[in-house]
Order: C-alpha cells, then sequence, then structure tokens
C-alpha cells in the first residue's frame, strides 16, 4: 500500500479533485494502473513546467538527457523518474 494522499499535505476533503482522486485509486493509490501512473506524471509535470515561477528554459544539460533517453531501460527511466522526485 502507498503512503496516503495526506502523507504529501493534499487535503482530500478540501479539494474536490483528489477527492474524485482517491475514490477512484484509492487514498495510496493502489489501484492506479503502471500506464495511467506514468501518462499522469508526463502531463502534470508539463503543468507544473509551464508554471514554473522562474520561467526558465531547460539547460543544455537537461535537453542531452533527454535527446539520450533510448540508452536507459524502462526500469531505469522508473529509477531515474524516482530520483528526480525526491
Amino acid at each position: 500500500m502507498g503512503k496516503p494522499l495526506g502523507y504529501y499535505s493534499l487535503d482530500v476533503f478540501a479539494n474536490s479533485l483528489l477527492m474524485d482522486i482517491a475514490e477512484t485509486w484509492g487514498d495510496g493509490l493502489d489501484n492506479l494502473t503502471e500506464a495511467d501512473k506514468l501518462w499522469l506524471i508526463a502531463r502534470i509535470a508539463h503543468e507544473a513546467w509551464q508554471q514554473e515561477p522562474t520561467n526558465s528554459a531547460p539547460t543544455d544539460e537537461a535537453e542531452e538527457v533527454v535527446d539520450r533517453i533510448t540508452e536507459l531501460s524502462y526500469h531505469e527511466k522508473l529509477s531515474f523518474l524516482q530520483a528526480l522526485a525526491q
């Protein structure tokens, strides 16, 4: 079982979207498929990047990682995502 959304300071009772998410996939997101999880991460990350306060463009180094991302296996990509999220 995953940690509940409240662990991440997300108030399920104060936000209707978070309540819907918890009702659909469980408070620990245990019923979320891997495909849905990855799709949501990509979409939410893009939205957050567009709202990032400094409005900075990606560095050349970050763009190189994206250009070379096929060098990582599926599992390495997932592990890298976890490292980035920490």
